[in-house]
């Protein structure tokens, strides 16, 4: 192998090192995101709401987080449901503390 050859398979492994990794594409963890549903569910739209304080929400509060689910799925569906939520714990004692993930369910009418 040439001192070229070495150059350029160096080159290629860097590049391949400062790629972001695919977790790095997902949005911030405190920030709201909508998934469809997958077929047979009773809902249309899963929404994984925000877990942290904003101006005038708290994501403890359930009226809260069903009022910003509805308000984000209002683009897709204007007419929609509250249909259930889930609460997911993403501490992980004694190692990390951390806010629940909240996800609400939505169904459009």
């Amino acid at each position: 192998m040439s001192l070229q050859d070495t150059g350029r398979v160096l080159a290629v492994a860097l590049a391949a090192l400062m790629m972001p990794w695919p977790a790095g594409a997902r949005p911030p963890r405190n920030a709201s995101t909508v998934e469809a549903a997958p077929p047979g569910a009773g809902y249309d739209y899963i929404v994984h709401v925000q877990n942290t304080y904003d101006y005038r929400y708290n994501p403890q509060v359930r009226a809260d987080r069903f009022l910003l689910a509805r308000q984000i799925v209002k683009s897709f569906c204007s007419r929609n449901q509250i249909v259930g939520e889930n609460k997911f714990e993403t501490a992980v004692f004694p190692f990390t503390t951390g806010k629940p993930d909240y996800v609400v369910y939505v169904k459009c009418r």
